[in-house]
């Protein structure tokens, strides 16, 4: 994570212990791609084609993918929840919010398909700091645009139900917590599923040939925590990009791209809610946006 942006999360850094998952993925580059080849093979049996690793860490291995199809990425999970989890910010984002394409997944090696975008957002580009904004602002309000199947598969992550329900146990306030899930029923109703949690990096703006901006790697979208914590890291991102905007043009924009969007967000209810966030969680500071 960047340093800019770790700041902007002080105070809710939670570390792993080491060796919290069973099966990581290896350590060798040779092993990687071993493994890569298999994923593809099994899909495809007598796929040929050209593999370059790109990034692996502990939990995941990224590579881009040349073959008859073209150019793509390969994304090798090591932990069957982040696998799952990501499959599902698939599915609820595509259509909904500026993502890029999903064109395969496998439960069998916890691998994913996707476009590849090799090109960054120009961030030079004076537009890019309301882009970010309404990007973020679409991943907040997806399930606003889902298909009823899919509401009602996933009503059980709704602020509505989340009023009732008993606190996550990252949570240290519970009466602010309530405070928080109360803004959000304004401001959406009470069937919303509250998307968010992304991982926001100048990096993750990407690029297609047609100059269209989207978000790249969703995985760490989860449909039970609202979409603040992504608020507040939003001047922090623009900064590291190199985009000087004032907290209260992040709050202005913010509100303006869920308005509309269907929210009913306000600037004083929206300074209300990341209180009552930075309250409930304990995070050390909100960046001037409630100033």
């Amino acid at each position: 994570m960047p340093a800019s942006a770790a700041q902007a999360l002080a105070g809710l850094a939670r570390i792993r212990p080491d060796g919290w998952l069973a099966t990581p993925m290896p350590d060798d580059p040779g092993a990687l791609l071993n493994r890569a080849r298999e994923a593809l093979e099994a899909e495809r049996p007598g796929w040929a084609g050209r593999l370059r690793l790109l990034s692996s860490r502990y939990t995941a291995a990224v590579f881009a993918v040349s073959d008859q199809y073209g150019q793509r990425i390969l994304k090798l999970h090591a932990d069957p929840a982040a696998f799952a989890g990501e499959t599902l910010a698939y599915e609820l984002l595509t259509g909904t919010a500026p993502v890029p394409h999903l064109y395969a997944e496998s439960e069998r090696s916890l691998s994913l398909l996707l476009e590849y975008l090799p090109g960054t957002a120009d961030w030079s580009d004076t537009r890019m700091p309301g882009v970010l904004v309404e990007w973020v602002a679409a991943v907040h309000t997806a399930a606003l645009r889902l298909l009823r199947y899919a509401v009602e598969a996933l009503a059980g992550f709704s602020v509505g139900r989340l009023l009732t329900a008993p606190a996550p146990a990252w949570i240290r306030d519970e009466t602010a917590w309530c405070d928080v899930v109360a803004a959000h029923v304004d401001a959406y109703g009470s069937d919303l599923v509250p998307l968010g949690h992304l991982d926001l990096k100048p990096d993750h703006l990407r690029s297609r040939a047609g100059g269209e901006v989207v978000l790249f790697d969703v995985e760490t979208v989860r449909p039970d925590v609202t979409g603040l914590i992504d608020v507040v890291t939003l001047p922090a991102v623009l900064r590291q990009a190199g985009r000087q905007t004032a907290p209260d043009e992040v709050v202005e924009l913010y509100v303006g791209a869920t308005t509309a969007l269907g929210g009913r967000w306000t600037t004083r209810s929206l300074r209300g809610a990341l209180r009552a966030y930075a309250a409930a969680t304990g995070l050390d500071s909100l960046h001037g946006l409630t100033d």
